[in-house]
C-alpha cells in the first residue's frame, strides 16, 4: 500500500491495475444491493417456494420428500439447521444451481455434495486464512480465539470469538458458501457469506433461500458468483 485517503488507495504489486472503486483492500466485500434484496423475513415456506419456483422445480407441497435423516448431521455438528434449507433438500435432494453452485445434503450420493464431509473441507480451508501457515492444523473451532494470527490479520471482522461457519455449498471454481452461526441467534436468522477462493468474503445478511433468490433475481450481485448464474436457470445433481 503507498497511499490511502477517505476515498481512494494507491496500491503497488500484482493485482493492483486490477482493483475496481468498489473493492475492499483489507478482504471483506460487504454486498451493496442487499437493500434491494430485502432483509424482510419471511416464513421459511414462502422464501423456499419462490426459490424452488425461480429453479423451475414442481411445487413444494407436491415434490418428492427425499426423506433425509437430519438427526445425525445436526447432532454432528451441534445445532439444528435452518428450516427453509431443510425444506429445500427434503424436496429436490442435493444439487447444482445452473451447473455451478453446489448445494450439499446429508449422505448424498456422491462424497463431493455431503453436507458433513464438505463442511469437514471447507474447514480445513478456511482455518488456514483464520490461523496463517503454521497454526492452522488440528480439528478446532473456527472461533477459538486463541487459534487466531495476532491481530485477526486474516479473521473478518464481523466474526466475533465463539462464533462458527457451517458450509451448505460451494461453487464450481471453490468458492464455499457458509452460515454464518452467530453465538446466541437463532438459526433462521444466521445469514450467508461466501468465501471465494482466494482472501476475499462477501455477507449477504440473509438465509439460504433468500440468498440463492437474491443471486439468481440479481437482486443480489456477488463478485463471484453472479457473473455465472444467469439463467436459464436449472437444478440437477
Amino acid at each position: 500500500m503507498v497511499e490511502l485517503t477517505g476515498s481512494f488507495a494507491i496500491v503497488t504489486g500484482v493485482g493492483g491495475d486490477l482493483l475496481r472503486p468498489d473493492d475492499i483492500v483489507s478482504g471483506e466485500r460487504l454486498i451493496d444491493d442487499i437493500d434491494r434484496a430485502g432483509e424482510k423475513r419471511q416464513r421459511p415456506v414462502d422464501a423456499t417456494e419462490r426459490l424452488s419456483q425461480i429453479l423451475g422445480l414442481p411445487a413444494l407441497a407436491t415434490a418428492a420428500d427425499t426423506g433425509c435423516d437430519w438427526s445425525p448431521a445436526e447432532t454432528e455438528l451441534g445445532v439444528v439447521l435452518p428450516d427453509d434449507y431443510k425444506m429445500f433438500v427434503d424436496a429436490y435432494g442435493a444439487g447444482s444451481v445452473d451447473d455451478h453452485v453446489i448445494v450439499c445434503a446429508p449422505d448424498a450420493a456422491h462424497d463431493w455434495a455431503d453436507l458433513l464431509q464438505h463442511n469437514t473441507w471447507a474447514h480445513e480451508c478456511v482455518r488456514l486464512d483464520f490461523a496463517g501457515p503454521g497454526n492452522w492444523s488440528g480439528d478446532w473451532p473456527l472461533g477459538e480465539a486463541s487459534r487466531w494470527t495476532p491481530n485477526r490479520e486474516d479473521v473478518p471482522s464481523w466474526f466475533e470469538p465463539g462464533d462458527n461457519l457451517i458450509s451448505w455449498g460451494s461453487s464450481v471454481n471453490g468458492d464455499f458458501l457458509f452460515w454464518h452461526v452467530r453465538t446466541g441467534s437463532a438459526p433462521a436468522d444466521w445469514p450467508v457469506v461466501l468465501k471465494e477462493r482466494g482472501p476475499y468474503w462477501e455477507q449477504c445478511n440473509v438465509g439460504f433461500s433468500a440468498t440463492l433468490v437474491g443471486l439468481l433475481t440479481g437482486e443480489i450481485q456477488s463478485e463471484y458468483l453472479s457473473r455465472w448464474l444467469g439463467g436459464p436457470h436449472s437444478y440437477a445433481l
